[in-house]
């Protein structure tokens, strides 16, 4: 085993770096190239989910999708989610215009 630069223990397969001989338990180089394609797969996807994560539209997509079927489901409760909100908003609103009034 040895450290790269940033600390992390990684195999050493490339034997002991005089080049002669070959070493049995080395990956073969499809080998080496079919987890290279597994890691960019991954990698990839990986991506994919935090660009899902940090996505502002998908994010209102999904509420929208979620509330929508909520509402076919059973209206009110999203009615009173509706009327909680606006309520609290208004209170927010009154607070504010009152404490600027003195």
């Amino acid at each position: 085993m040895s450290r790269d630069d940033s600390g992390d223990r990684h195999d050493d397969r490339a034997g002991d770096g005089d080049g002669a001989g070959s070493d049995e338990s080395a990956p073969s180089i499809p080998e080496l190239e079919l987890d290279v394609a597994r890691t960019r797969e991954e990698f990839a996807r990986t991506l994919d989910a935090i660009e899902d994560k940090l996505s502002v539209p998908a994010h209102a997509r999904r509420l929208r999708d979620s509330v929508s079927r909520r509402w076919h489901d059973d209206p009110r409760p999203v009615v009173a989610a509706g009327v909680a909100g606006v309520v609290g908003l208004a209170s927010v609103v009154a607070g504010v215009v009152r404490i600027a009034r003195r």
